[in-house]
């Protein structure tokens, strides 16, 4: 049973920083502040709370009809102050039904009836499920139920539902069916929304673009197929000898401890009973703690590979692959898993991984899910090395760290599309620096050039992605260059250590890195994430001596960034002359910039593909005349 959470602090200070408290800040978000809940020192307040629940979930599919049922018991702990007249259940799949509101057009194949409820019990009493009798109501893709009886602060409420869904048909939304007998199932059961202390329920329907918040919950799910099908999920696996065969359990017990790949299943195990069964049905059973979603994949043919990465004494992930035979990179996928793993975990963030195992499932697109990733097959190496790196980055923000993606979806898109690009091109020799810097510079300035602190709900794409992938992704990569690797890395393993399990808004993160850094950094957070500016330097003079060179750059948009100039000389040798982004932490618009030189200058440039830049005609000056 799990314990009601106070979130107890010792706080020697209850008064602003002097940092960025002058930081825009939402009526909603102050609130927060006033009630201590957080802290302008990036702290959890001393009365930072959050609610939690239990689910035990039972679940069985039809492959051949694509039916899931499931019934399921939730335990909800409030451990808010407030005492709660309502529940509001989420029902994902509800944004596949016809006429639902959403921001993409579906294929009518996949158009489905959403999730139909069959029985709600609060507390062991039953709710009317007629919206006339007014104890339930839609609202979007949320089902709010009315109690009967309030739930307390400190006190927990059960609720008990039977549902059915149908899985989308060849769907590419994040989830779906891949030919007649694969699936990915994700968003597939009925989940309690968060309640917090900033916006109370969130209400905030699922649209198809925009993405998620969850709250974190122990999960035990039981999932029944048809025997022949393998099902790999979220969490550890419960049973493995009552759903492996002999050898292959064996080979299943060697991957958990083997620093060398195990081909759990192989293509020369086609047509062998692979997965014991009862009745023609075999049982999966899940479990994971502290979690904040559950999803799984499942096909009846598809190989099986496993892998194993220790990381400290006593701590040894386990990383596999479940994919489709004609998958060629896939053969790759569990040992890029493991290198991702010791990636995160010694390098960047350099913070240990923080869950048991990683399953990398050959499905189509790329999306996270707590310990397994959906990922399909590109057609180059660039690209399946990027989703899978990425898509693992993903279970530090927003699963280890329970960021909001649907209001501030940058803060985990951007951080898993930065993390990895050491790592990325390591794998592959591409720097998806280049790729961010390119797309943001072509795009910046465009009308949906909206500041990325305003919530996220009011971007579409491809405005959506460029702020939430390139943009994000470059703020953090400039504030890098600004406090320094090491520091940066010290402000960034700070606010994973105080915030994960929990969830952090913008100024947690902004008011962390100001604590760590000592240092005020409201010239960088505000360019960057509460106004709109245009990435732009320009070289305006030269002042060439016989042993010294001085360049005025001028920072036309006004978006701080690194300077790196590209000297040439007469003999045709070249210099570099580096600045950081800290060089505009005064607000000046232009600087000089010195070299000593010993030669005759031909010419001066700004030559960084991974600096943004959205106007390369004032770029370079040649300076034939100067040394003469």
């Amino acid at each position: 049973m799990k314990s009601f959470i106070k979130y107890t602090l010792v706080v020697l200070f209850l008064i602003p920083s002097s940092f960025a408290s002058d930081l825009k800040m939402p009526k909603e978000l102050k609130k927060a502040y006033d009630k201590n809940t957080r802290s302008f020192e990036g702290k959890p307040g001393i009365n930072y709370w959050q609610n939690f629940s239990e689910y035990n979930i039972k679940t069985d599919i039809d492959p051949k009809t694509r039916l899931l049922t499931g019934n399921e018991q939730i335990v909800y702990f409030n451990n808010s102050p407030d005492t709660l007249k309502s529940i509001v259940l989420k029902l994902y799949q509800d944004m596949y039904k016809k006429g639902a509101a959403r921001n993409t057009q579906l294929n009518p194949e996949t158009v489905t009836e959403g999730i139909k409820i069959n029985k709600l019990f609060v507390d062991g009493n039953p709710v009317s499920l007629n919206v006339n009798d007014k104890s339930i109501s839609y609202y979007g893709t949320n089902l709010i139920v009315k109690l009967s009886s309030p739930l307390s602060p400190e006190a927990k409420i059960t609720i008990d539902i039977d549902w059915n869904l149908t899985i989308p048909k060849g769907t590419d939304i994040r989830i779906g069916t891949y030919g007649e007998s694969t699936f990915f199932v994700g968003y597939w059961y009925p989940k309690i929304a968060v309640y917090d202390d900033i916006n109370g329920w969130d209400l905030l329907s699922y649209n198809a673009e925009h993405e998620f918040y969850f709250d974190y919950s122990d999960m035990n799910v039981e999932i029944k197929v048809p025997k022949k099908f393998g099902v790999w999920a979220t969490g550890t696996l419960q049973n493995p000898d009552e759903v492996l065969n002999d050898v292959y359990l064996d080979r299943y017990k060697k991957a958990l401890s083997s620093d060398e790949l195990v081909n759990i299943v192989s293509k020369s195990d086609s047509g062998k009973d692979i997965y014991k069964s009862q009745n023609g049905f075999t049982t999966f059973k899940y479990s994971a703690k502290n979690i904040s979603d559950f999803a799984f994949g499942m096909s009846d043919f598809y190989l099986w590979e496993g892998i194993s990465i220790e990381l400290e004494p006593g701590k040894r992930v386990a990383c596999f692959s479940a994919y489709n035979p004609v998958s060629d990179f896939f053969t790759q996928a569990a040992a890029i898993a493991r290198r991702s793993i010791e990636f995160f975990s010694k390098e960047m963030p350099g913070v240990t991984y923080p869950y048991p195992q990683i399953t990398v499932f050959n499905g189509d697109g790329g999306m996270e899910f707590p310990m397994i990733v959906n990922d399909g097959q590109f057609s180059n190496k660039i690209n399946d090395v990027y989703v899978t790196t990425h898509e693992i980055a993903h279970m530090y923000f927003p699963f280890y760290v329970g960021t909001n993606e649907t209001r501030y979806g940058w803060m985990d898109e951007g951080m898993a599309y930065f993390l990895p690009w050491d790592l990325q091109f390591e794998l592959s020799e591409y720097d998806h620096r280049t790729r961010a810097a390119v797309g943001f510079s072509k795009w910046a300035g465009n009308e949906m050039d909206i500041p990325m602190i305003l919530p996220s709900i009011l971007s579409r794409d491809p405005h959506l992605s460029i702020l939430s992938y390139y943009k994000s992704a470059l703020a953090y990569e400039m504030l890098e260059s600004a406090l320094g690797d090491e520091l940066f890395k010290k402000c960034l393993n700070e606010f994973i250590t105080r915030w994960n399990g929990k969830h952090p808004t913008p100024w947690d993160m902004f008011y962390t890195f100001e604590d760590v850094a000592n240092q005020d950094l409201s010239w960088f957070w505000k360019p960057w994430f509460f106004e709109s500016h245009i990435p732009d330097l320009a070289i305006k003079d030269v002042k060439s001596e016989s042993n010294k060179v001085s360049v005025l750059v001028e920072n036309i948009g006004q978006l701080p960034v690194p300077v790196e100039l590209t000297i040439t000389f007469e003999d045709g040798t070249q210099t570099k002359l580096v600045s950081s982004t800290q060089i505009w932490q005064n607000g000046n618009k232009d600087i000089w910039l010195d070299a000593d030189v010993k030669s005759i200058v031909k010419s001066v440039e700004l030559t960084n593909k991974n600096i943004p830049d959205a106007d390369a005609t004032n770029n370079l000056i040649r300076v034939e005349h100067y040394g003469m």
